[in-house]
C-alpha cells in the first residue's frame, strides 16, 4: 500500500476504532494490562484487528499503546517489553496483509514529569527509547503518539522515535472542554499543541479520545488556525456513561459517522474512533465515504 504521508494527499485516509475497549467486552478486567494479551490471548487481538481490517480501515494501530517500561512495570512485566511488542506488531501485521498500514501505537507513561511530578525528565524519555528501539526492529509503517496530555511527554516521545526511526510520525493530544474552553489536563490549548507537536518533528498533528465527534470538529478546526500540518481526528463514541458498573457510550454507529462528517469539514485528512468505537462504527463512515 501507499505510504501514508503519499496516501493523505490523494484521499481521506480511515484508521480504525478501539482497541481497549473492545478488549474489555472479551473478557479484559478493568485494571489489567491489556498489552499482555499480544501473549497471553492473541487470537482475540487478532479478531479485533481482522474486524478492523475487513470494516475498511485503512490502518490499524497495534495493541502497544502501554507497551513502555514504566507501564508494564506497575504489572511486573518489564521485562516482556521486546515480547509484547514483537507479538503486537506481529498480530497486526498479520491481520492487515497488504490490505492496509500498521500503526505502532504509543501512549503515554502515565508517569508525571517534574516539576509537576517526581519522575525525572530523563527516566520518560529513556522508556520511550526503549519502546522505540524495538518497534523500530519491527514491520510497522508508521508511528502514532496518542492520547498525551503532557505536550513534554509527547515531544519526549517524538524525539525517541526521531532517534531512532525515519517512518512518518502522527501525534495526537487528549482534550477537555471546561469554562475556558479545550484543554489538556496541562492546560494546554488545541492551537499551542499543533504547534507544539509539529516542532517536535510530528507530521501530523490532531486529538484522540475526546468526547465525540462534535467536540473532535471544534478542536480540529481551532488547531487548523494555527497550522498548516495534515490533522486526524480520532474521538471517542460520545462521553460514557456508568450503568450497572460498566461504560457504556452513547453515539452509535450511524450518528458517529454522521458527526464524522464535520470533522472532515473542518479539515480532517485522517478520522477514526477511540473509545467506544468498534468495527461497526468503521464501517459506517467507510460506507460514507464510498470505501463499501
Amino acid at each position: 500500500m501507499t505510504d501514508l504521508l503519499e496516501l493523505i494527499e490523494l484521499r481521506t485516509v480511515l484508521g480504525d476504532g478501539a482497541m481497549g475497549t473492545m478488549l474489555l467486552e472479551h473478557g479484559l478486567s478493568p485494571g489489567d494490562c491489556p498489552e499482555a494479551w499480544n501473549l497471553e490471548h492473541p487470537e482475540i487481538v487478532s479478531s479485533i484487528h481482522q474486524g478492523y481490517v475487513d470494516a475498511g480501515s485503512d490502518f490499524i494501530e497495534t495493541n502497544t499503546f502501554g507497551a513502555n517500561p514504566i507501564k508494564l512495570a506497575r504489572f511486573d512485566l518489564d521485562r516482556k517489553l521486546e515480547d509484547i511488542i514483537r507479538a503486537g506488531v506481529d498480530l497486526a501485521r498479520q491481520a492487515a496483509g497488504k490490505r492496509c498500514l500498521v500503526a505502532a501505537s504509543i501512549g503515554p507513561t502515565g508517569a508525571l514529569l517534574q516539576p509537576y511530578g517526581d519522575t525525572p525528565r530523563e527516566k520518560v524519555a529513556d522508556a520511550f527509547r526503549a519502546t522505540v528501539q524495538a518497534v523500530a526492529q519491527a514491520d510497522i509503517d508508521f508511528f502514532l503518539v496518542e492520547t498525551m496530555s503532557d505536550p513534554e511527554e509527547a515531544r519526549l516521545a517524538i524525539g525517541a522515535i526521531r532517534e531512532f526511526s525515519d517512518r512518518p510520525i502522527v501525534a495526537t493530544m487528549a482534550f477537555t472542554k471546561g469554562a475556558k474552553g479545550y484543554r489538556t489536563m496541562m492546560g494546554t490549548t488545541p492551537e499551542q499543541c499543533a504547534t507544539v507537536l509539529a516542532d517536535a518533528g510530528a507530521h501530523i498533528v490532531g486529538v484522540n479520545c475526546c468526547a465525540g465527534t462534535g467536540e473532535a470538529a471544534e478542536i480540529v478546526a481551532e488547531m487548523r488556525q494555527v497550522s498548516s500540518y495534515p490533522l486526524i481526528a480520532q474521538p471517542n463514541a460520545g462521553a460514557p456513561k456508568l450503568e450497572r458498573g460498566r461504560a457504556v457510550y452513547p453515539e452509535s454507529p450511524q450518528s458517529f459517522a454522521r458527526g464524522m462528517e464535520q470533522v472532515l469539514a473542518e479539515g480532517a485528512v485522517i478520522i477514526g474512533g477511540c473509545c467506544g468505537t468498534t468495527p461497526e462504527h468503521i464501517l459506517e463512515i467507510a460506507s460514507l465515504m464510498g470505501k463499501c
